[in-house]
């Protein structure tokens, strides 16, 4: 009996380091799988935003503007939105309807900054004695919060018949004043006398 009893033992115990060295090796397994997961985890957007429409609002509640896109790629962990064919439309009833256009742009800075790339296109209706505009370049800064576009890239103003041509421009919503940094050319056409 006593043979049999020691086989016992030995054979739990056995079991016991068995199930020991399975768990130990299961939770390595699991912790560098979680290593590997989280470093690709932290490499790529945390949310992808197919066709948004989103409406900023100012502190009264009032629209301030809408963004539309084809897609949206947000990374929480840099404060950073990568958008695909963004168009940005002012909605202030006080200011002139303007319309910002382009192929790529990326929102940074609690999405008030946006850095826009490729065909870029700012348009806008006419207001009081102003005829419409349209601001073409390749690059520009919008900065939502003080309502102003800048570039250092060479651009084309048309107003009206008028058209303006330099390198960088600073277009401020709020005075409806575009300023063009250098270079600057512009052409006014003769009026026609009948």
């Amino acid at each position: 009996m006593k043979n049999t009893e020691w086989i016992g033992n030995t054979i739990s115990i056995l079991l016991f380091a068995v199930l020991a060295i399975a768990s130990w090796g299961l939770s390595e397994i699991l912790q560098r799988g979680r290593l590997n997961e989280q470093s690709v985890i932290g490499s790529g957007p945390n949310a992808i935003i197919e066709n948004p429409t989103i409406t900023r609002t100012d502190v009264y509640g009032k629209p301030q503007y809408r963004l539309e896109a084809k897609r949206i790629l947000h990374n929480e962990r840099g404060d950073e939105s990568v958008l695909e064919s963004p168009v940005m439309t002012s909605l202030a009833a006080d200011k002139p309807k303007t319309v910002v256009r382009a192929n790529t742009a990326i929102a940074t800075n609690q999405q008030n900054q946006i850095d826009l790339n490729g065909d870029v296109v700012i348009t806008r209706e006419p207001f009081g004695t102003q005829p419409p505009a349209k601001i073409t370049t390749t690059k520009a800064t919008l900065l939502v919060a003080e309502e102003q576009a800048t570039t250092t890239a060479p651009v084309f103003v048309q107003r009206g018949l008028s058209t303006l041509q330099g390198v960088g421009m600073k277009f401020d919503q709020k005075t409806q004043k575009i300023d063009i940094v250098s270079e600057s050319r512009m052409v006014v056409p003769k009026e026609n006398k009948k």
